[in-house]
């Protein structure tokens, strides 16, 4: 028989739809295998750098370019079974991932085509820090890259404060926590030069974060203005705060070292002299430390009030969390009680009976503080909850329910607690301020307009919070009247 040309053979048969899909995959398929022959797998050549808390992105492309579609690509760690993402036959495949890696990565597959294959860590924490390997697999034929994740957080704002006087000066101390790694600490004159050598620092690390205390001793007022400097190394990013002290301090300390050398010499040669001087100057001296300590203690007062300032945080209302009855502004800064339920999804994040509102942020670490304006309101509720409180039906606003709140019902403030603590306030607060310390475990509350104390929750925080507010309802147009989110002033 005579044998035809395969151009021939090819020509005879018929050019259905199926026959030509089947040409083209086989084409395909060919190609691929033998580029898959030649590929290699590119990872970054320096370290990935994610901040604590955000994504991380891993890259990993193959070269050339060809796609990945019907490869296999595996993360792992340690070894090869120690999974942290497998794709394969076209679709993810974690039935055996790391448990701590469950439901946090994603194959970021837009560029899959090109063989980019990045890979996406959620919420990245201090155990995510090492090496991961991208590997590829195509056939028999196989490549893999190893890169590096470092992961690095910066503390909270500094915090300055100003001890009592001690050996013959002031002793200047800022602290912080948060930190990973262990930043860099250093003091500078106004000038910029470095005060560090006469510095003392002290470092702890709780949950692999480091929390840093480092204090200054200034005996005479020769620098006038010194600041406090913290830098992460791998963010190169930096927290600086500043003081400055007046003459008028170290005038009533050397006053107070004069009064204390003159009684140490009328110990050594009695005389009805020196007796005389030392009543003298005692006198004289215990009204100047009462004064250097009434000084020192407003200027801690403002120094506290700037650090709790500096932690301000942009908080908005969440409209999936706002009863029916609640009117929110556009911008999500104002609330009040509507005069109608409107017709919204009955959804388990909505509350269905308390005419309350969450905020959108949720925090699981660090300080925060906003505030809101009450106005001449006469019923409301501020504070923060844990995320997973029951928004439906009446609620319990007290820290076994997870309610951290003060309130104002018929003229009292009272703090939620469990028996419920009443407020005792010289003025009527028309802006209250929320602050949350979430690894101190503290949310306190505050006079913003007076900057004065009004109470403070103790609790140990292992859940996301969230801003918490309650509006009250319309009686008769005496409740009326919005809630607003304020701007945090500028500390002056």
């Amino acid at each position: 028989m005579m044998a035809f040309p395969e151009s021939c053979w090819i020509r005879t048969l018929p050019f259905t739809p199926a026959f030509i899909l089947f040409l083209m995959s086989h084409q395909i398929q060919t190609g691929s295998a033998e580029l898959a022959e030649r590929f290699k797998v590119i990872g970054p050549d320096r370290p990935v750098v994610a901040i604590l808390g955000d994504d991380a992105v891993l890259p990993c492309h193959l070269s050339p370019g060809l796609s990945a579609e019907h490869m296999q690509v595996r993360w792992f760690r340690t070894g090869f079974d120690s999974l942290v993402h497998l794709y394969e036959n076209g679709m993810d495949q974690n039935q055996h991932q790391l448990p701590e890696y469950q439901r946090r990565t994603e194959l970021i597959r837009a560029d899959i085509s090109n063989g980019s294959v990045s890979l996406r860590i959620r919420n990245v924490g201090l155990h995510d820090e090492g090496h991961y390997t991208c590997f590829f697999r195509f056939g028999t034929n196989y490549d893999e890259a190893t890169l590096e994740l470092k992961v690095a957080g910066v503390g909270t704002a500094l915090s300055i404060s100003v001890n009592d006087h001690q050996d013959r000066g002031i002793r200047v101390v800022c602290e912080s926590t948060g930190w990973y790694p262990e930043p860099d600490v250093s003091w500078k004159q106004e000038d910029g030069q470095s005060l560090t050598s006469l510095s003392e620092t002290e470092t702890k690390q709780q949950n692999g974060l480091f929390s840093i205390r480092t204090s200054l001793l200034m005996r005479t007022n020769q620098y006038r203005k010194v600041s406090c400097h913290m830098r992460n190394t791998v963010l190169n990013q930096e927290r600086e705060s500043s003081i400055s002290i007046s003459d008028a301090f170290f005038h009533r300390v050397s006053r107070w070292v004069v009064s204390l050398s003159i009684l140490l010499l009328s110990v050594l040669t009695p005389c009805g002299l020196l007796v005389a001087l030392v009543v003298h100057h005692l006198r004289k001296d215990s009204k100047e430390r009462a004064k250097l300590s009434a000084d020192i203690e407003s200027l801690s007062a403002e120094l506290e009030w700037r650090r709790i300032c500096s932690s301000a945080v942009d908080v908005t209302l969440d409209p999936e969390t706002a009863h029916p009855e609640l009117i929110l502004s556009e911008d999500g800064k104002s609330v009040r009680h509507g005069d109608t339920r409107q017709n919204l999804p009955d959804t388990p994040q909505r509350f269905d009976y308390s005419a309350s509102v969450l905020g959108r942020e949720g925090f699981t670490s660090g300080r925060h503080y906003w505030e809101m304006e009450v106005g001449d309101k006469t019923d409301w509720d501020l504070g923060v909850c844990k995320d997973s409180v029951s928004r439906k039906g009446r609620i319990k606003l007290t820290p076994e329910d997870g309610y951290w709140a003060v309130k104002l019902r018929d003229g009292e403030y009272k703090a939620c607690t469990s028996s419920w603590s009443r407020l005792r306030l010289r003025v009527r607060p028309r802006v209250v301020g929320i602050f949350l310390d979430y690894e101190a475990g503290k949310v306190s509350f505050y006079d913003a307009d007076e900057k004065s104390h009004l109470f403070t929750f103790t609790h140990t925080f292992t859940e996301k919070l969230r801003p918490y507010f309650y509006t009250g309802r319309n009686a008769g147009g005496k409740n009326a009247g919005a809630l607003r989110i304020r701007p945090v002033p500028a500390w002056e």
